[in-house]
C-alpha cells in the first residue's frame, strides 16, 4: 500500500475543487469528460453542532463507514496521503489519495479540504469534504464536491455500478458525520 500512497495525481487539475461553488456557473473550471457531483446535507442547526462536526471532519470521522475501510493517520492535512478499501462483488478496491488543499482554521464558520486520486485508483478526479455554519439561520451544512471519471477500464467497463456506489459513499458519508457530531455532544 505505501507504494500507492507515494504515487502521482491521475489527473491534470489538481485543486480544481476550490473552484467549484453551489452553482453550476463554476462548472468551466473542470472540463467536460468529467462528472461532477455535489451533495449537500444538512447536519442541524447552532455552532456547538458545527464546531462537533468541523472537528469530525479534521479527524476523518465522515469514513466511518461499515462496508468501507480507511487508512490514514492523524487530522487532515495538506499533502496527506490516505486510502480507502472498498470490497464489491468479492474483490477489494483499493483508492489512493492525496489531501491536495486543506482550509481548517479555527474561528471560521466553514471548513474544507480536498483529496485526489494517486495512480492506481479505479477513478481520476478530486473530492472536496466541507462542513459550514450559516449565522443567520444556525444551520450546519455538510457538503461534497466532487468530479470524476474511470480511470481504469474496470471503471470504464462498471461505470453504473460506480456511479451508484459514489452516491452511495455520500449519503453513508453524511450519516457518518452526522453520528459523528452527535456523539460528540455526549462526551
Amino acid at each position: 500500500m505505501e507504494a500507492l500512497l507515494g504515487g502521482r495525481f491521475n489527473y491534470p487539475e489538481v485543486g480544481a475543487t476550490a473552484e467549484l461553488s453551489g452553482s453550476t456557473d463554476s462548472d468551466s473550471a473542470v472540463p467536460s469528460h468529467y462528472d461532477i457531483d455535489r451533495y449537500s446535507f444538512l447536519l442541524g442547526r447552532g455552532r456547538d453542532l458545527f464546531e462537533r462536526a468541523r472537528t469530525g471532519l479534521i479527524a476523518w470521522r465522515q469514513f466511518e463507514i461499515p462496508w468501507l475501510e480507511f487508512h490514514g493517520s492523524g487530522p487532515a492535512a495538506s499533502q496527506q496521503a490516505v486510502a480507502t478499501i472498498v470490497p464489491l462483488a468479492g474483490l477489494w478496491f483499493v483508492n489512493p489519495c492525496r489531501v491536495v488543499y486543506a482550509h481548517l482554521e479555527a474561528g471560521q464558520d466553514s471548513a474544507a479540504y480536498a483529496y485526489g486520486t494517486l495512480q492506481g485508483h479505479p477513478e481520476s478526479g478530486e473530492e472536496r469534504f466541507s462542513v459550514s455554519f450559516e449565522p443567520a439561520v444556525q444551520e450546519v451544512r455538510y457538503e461534497i464536491t466532487a468530479f470524476s471519471r474511470p480511470a481504469r477500464l474496470f471503471s470504464k467497463v462498471g461505470y453504473p455500478l460506480v456511479r451508484r456506489l459514489q452516491r452511495r459513499f455520500a449519503a453513508s458519508s453524511a450519516k457518518a458525520l452526522a453520528q459523528a457530531a452527535v456523539v460528540g455532544s455526549r462526551l
